[in-house]
């Protein structure tokens, strides 16, 4: 029994208290992130979860096996060096160059490594980046697809924790919450649209499995972020999400019919009823600006769209002229805003410039000109490495005549794949990647891709 209670859900709950770390502390300092990751890792190494018919000691072998052999881990260790070089390698001081009548950056201590003009600006996304990948091999290596949906569920559950606490400041105290936890509304938005497709995957999932149990939870889960998207969400995170739930309900009637589980009026209500309330309550306490109304608001609508059409092609195009500056290395963390200033000409570029702030226009863009060509390949490789098996499988899949596959997960697999590519089309008209929180949620999901795929009886 005690070997039981020390094997079963350890590695699951380091997990979900990594997740809840980067997404309610998301300025921790560097050693917490390294001593959540190192943590991890060493309790799937040695106490993993001992599957039905194996002993503790063939668990630690299974799990050392996975470890040694995982490509996430190691690609991941790399691109996690190279992060942490550029929170070392710096700070840069600005100087007058007389020979060449201009401003410059001194170079960084180590010349051929990549750095930063500040180093501290580097630390956030390392501990993000430390979490998020550990909290994915800990998934790929050890947990069995029970805990993976246990882990999806508690991620929802946390992202939806920060919904909640937003309505309720915004209702006790009247002043709209920036979520700057979560990266800001947008992020936010995004991280709530993701965790209520992977919700509503697994509310199908479980309900016609009759697993009732954790279809409760999974409904707490896909509810708490469906309120937080009707309150706070942006205009396109909401769109989407009115897209996911009008899917349910023409789904939901199916899923109960086929359930063959009786009175129907009764399961009709809990697998619509606690979203439908909480997108009520969140349409409710949203602010004055974010009420459908307003969202609907042509005038509006038009104003935002010509600004993001005149904003976006500016700062891309900016942003490649910095990439120039250092295309290999990058010129790390929060350096757009200060090697940006040297490529502006004109007072319509410097118009723009302080309309806009100082953000980057997407995730890759930013990637590029942060970490360089060096750094963005090294960074892209684990997600690249844990997508790339889904698509393998799914070759194989498609490949065999046969067709001797089970598809006991399809809807979390469609749910999951929804939220995973509303994810990469948010990273194309801002950053919600660089957030530890969105990261740490999207690697979770992608980690877990790869067991919801056909797989041979």
């Amino acid at each position: 029994m005690i070997r039981l209670l020390l094997t079963k859900y350890w590695v699951l709950a380091h997990l979900l208290v990594t997740a809840g770390t980067l997404c309610f502390f998301p300025d921790a300092p560097l050693c917490a992130g390294i001593w959540l990751a190192a943590s991890l890792l060493l309790l799937v190494l040695c106490l993993p979860p001992v599957l039905k018919g194996e002993s503790f000691w063939m668990a630690r072998m299974r799990t050392g096996r996975a470890l040694r052999g995982d490509v996430v881990l190691w690609s991941g260790l790399v691109a996690v060096v190279y992060v942490l070089t550029q929170c070392f390698n710096g700070p840069r001081s600005l100087q007058y160059v007389a020979e060449l009548r201009r401003w410059s950056f001194t170079p960084p201590p180590l010349a051929a490594l990549p750095s930063s003009i500040h180093p501290g600006a580097a630390v956030p996304f390392a501990v993000g980046l430390l979490g998020a990948l550990a909290c994915a091999v800990a998934i790929r290596c050890a947990l069995p697809r029970k805990q993976r949906l246990f882990a999806l569920i508690g991620v929802g559950l946390l992202s939806g924790a920060a919904a909640i606490a937003g309505a309720v400041t915004l209702f006790v105290t009247g002043a709209a919450p920036d979520f700057a936890a979560l990266g800001g509304a947008y992020d936010a938005s995004f991280l709530w649209t993701l965790m209520l497709c992977v919700s509503l995957g697994i509310m199908g999932e479980t309900f016609l499995e009759h697993r009732f149990a954790t279809f409760a939870w999974a409904t707490g889960a896909a509810c708490t972020n469906a309120l937080g998207v009707a309150a706070f969400g942006h205009m396109a995170a909401v769109g989407v999400a009115a897209l996911v739930l009008a899917c349910w309900l023409a789904f939901a009637p199916f899923a109960v019919r086929a359930s063959g589980k009786r009175p129907r009026i009764l399961w009709y209500v809990a697998m619509l009823a606690p979203l439908l309330f909480a997108v009520g309550v969140g349409l409710s306490v949203a602010p004055a600006t974010q009420t459908p109304h307003a969202g609907l608001n042509m005038e509006q609508a038009s104003e935002a769209l010509n600004e993001f059409g005149s904003q976006w092609p500016f700062r891309a195009g900016l942003s490649w002229q910095v990439l120039g500056d250092n295309p290999m290395l990058g010129i790390g963390p929060d350096g757009f805003e200060q090697m940006a200033r040297f490529h502006l000409k004109g007072s319509h570029a410097w118009g723009l410039w302080k309309r806009g702030g100082t953000a980057l226009p997407c995730d890759f863009l930013r990637l590029l000109v942060e970490r360089g060509m060096i750094g963005a390949l090294l960074l892209l490789l684990p997600g690249a490495a844990m997508l790339g098996r889904c698509l393998m499988r799914w070759i194989e899949f498609r490949q065999d005549t046969r067709h001797r596959y089970s598809w006991r997960y399809v809807f979390v697999l469609a749910g999951s794949l929804v939220g995973v590519v509303a994810m990469l089309l948010a990273s194309l008209a801002g950053t919600p990647l660089h957030t530890p929180a969105v990261l740490c949620a999207f690697l979770t999901v992608c980690a877990c891709l790869g067991g919801w795929m056909p797989r041979p009886r």
